[in-house]
């Protein structure tokens, strides 16, 4: 008798001792049968959870600079800032960038729940940091300090990367007790070979 295979029930006439073992046999089977079924049901629910879980993961990080974007402009518009149309040009490219990030998202999960292919191309980690930080500064109390003497590129995918640093910055703005206080410093060097 095996787990997950098809186990084939015996055939027996006579209502002997042997008949008796057959019958136990054949119950043993069936039960075997169910609970096969029953783990099989429970691993693909527990998959389809994990997968779930991951992919209101990848929605969120692109909501996160959409809802940043968008305080910083109300705050900018509020204020009156004289450099409103570069804000607002900053704003709708941000915007862009993060719905097609979503999109990408829909189209893969759409096609088995994949997560988005890695398009490796020469980023600029400097800009890709400051662009993070931009998102993030306008809308908190927490002080920023980010070092970089050079400029330094890497090879990876735009929006994996994007979201990365995200994240990291949305996991220590919540470490921070006091935002008054908070201060995240972000540092960029090379070290042997690497960054």
């Amino acid at each position: 008798m095996k787990l997950g295979k098809q186990n084939e029930k015996i055939e027996w006439m006579q209502n002997d001792e042997i008949g008796s073992l057959v019958i136990e046999y054949n119950r043993m089977v069936d039960e075997l049968a169910k609970s096969a079924d029953l783990l099989a049901k429970s691993e693909r629910e527990s998959a389809w959870r994990e997968m779930a879980k991951q992919i209101a993961h990848e929605i969120k990080n692109p909501l996160t600079p959409m809802k940043l974007s968008v305080q910083y402009l109300q705050k900018a518009w509020e204020e009156k800032a004289p450099d409103w149309e570069q804000r607002l040009k900053r704003f709708t490219q941000t915007l862009v960038e993060q719905i097609e990030s979503l999109s990408s998202i829909a189209s893969e999960f759409s096609d088995f729940a994949k997560m988005p292919k890695s398009n490796f191309e020469k980023i600029d980690l400097t800009k890709t940091i400051e662009n993070v930080i931009s998102l993030f500064k306008a809308s908190n109390q927490i002080r920023f300090e980010f070092s970089c003497r050079d400029q330094h590129y890497v090879s990876a995918d735009s929006e994996q990367l994007q979201r990365v640093f995200i994240n990291l910055i949305n996991n220590s703005i919540q470490a921070i007790t006091e935002p008054e206080k908070g201060l995240i410093r972000i540092t960029v060097k090379k070290m042997s070979d690497f960054m």
